[in-house]
């Protein structure tokens, strides 16, 4: 004798197929999720590259001329401003070729002066990039300049993305790690500073290690990191006629004055 379902067993079968589908959408949503996530890092992770690329290859093309003695307005810049992921440090250098400029650029075929930060978002701003701000240059000859020139009113910023928001650099320290001038040996143990003042900003570091913060896909996660090393080729001529390491006169030199 054939039977029909009971309420409680058609309440009982629609529970169990609510269940079925609950865990099933929530499932594919989760997966749907660390697809997304998955993408948008890797997304992030080839934009960082790229950039932190451009800023080696600028960094690479640092210009020093082939002076006896430190030439002032050649030489290395950092500002300091905070740590890590709240860090927005500037880095100026001259350099040479289309780096961070783009071949268009009038100075990209001259020696130029380069300036590197994280611009705050700008309401005022004519176009959209320099509105949210991010990680901006600004880059102006060397010759033949007015008077009364001011790179900081004079010369337009460009934001090259929006995406940077921390930029932390160090330079690798003097002091500790050079010797008469000689970049350190493998066996040296490196040491950073943040600050590179005084008789300094007529020379070069050997290298420079650069910290990317990228925006997160989301409020609850924390900036991505990106890092890199970037050695200077030409430093060497900006510490040629140094006696000590930091860039001090040898004893045989002060005493010649005597």
């Amino acid at each position: 004798m054939n039977r029909g379902l009971t309420l409680i067993e058609l309440l009982l079968a629609i529970v169990l197929l609510t269940i079925v589908t609950a865990v099933t959408y929530f499932s594919f949503d989760a997966g749907a999720k660390a697809w997304r996530a998955g993408t948008e890092l890797a997304d992030s992770l080839h934009h960082a590259d790229y950039v932190i690329e451009q800023l080696a290859m600028g960094l690479r093309s640092a210009y020093y001329p082939d002076a006896e003695r430190p030439v002032g307005a050649y030489g290395f810049v950092l500002s300091d401003s905070g740590e890590g992921e709240n860090a927005h440090d500037t880095i100026s250098w001259v350099k040479l070729g289309t780096a961070l400029v783009g071949a268009d650029s009038p100075v990209a075929g001259t020696p130029h002066r380069i300036e590197v930060t994280v611009a705050p978002p700008d309401d005022r701003a004519d176009d959209t990039a320099a509105r949210e701000g991010g990680l901006a240059v600004r880059a102006w000859r060397l010759a033949a300049l007015p008077e009364d020139f001011d790179p900081s009113k004079d010369v337009s910023t460009l934001v090259l993305t929006p995406r940077v928001v921390g930029l932390n650099c160090r330079v690798l320290d003097p002091e500790n790690n050079l010797m008469e001038g000689d970049a350190p040996s493998a066996d040296d143990e490196l040491e950073w500073s943040d600050v590179w003042t005084d008789d300094y900003t007529n020379r070069l570091p050997y290298a420079v290690e650069v910290s990317l913060y990228l925006a997160p896909a989301d409020s609850h996660s924390d900036p991505l990191e990106v890092k890199r090393i970037v050695e200077l080729p030409l430093a060497p001529l900006a510490w040629r006629d140094k006696g000590a390491a930091g860039g001090k006169t040898g004893s045989t030199d002060r005493n010649r004055g005597k």
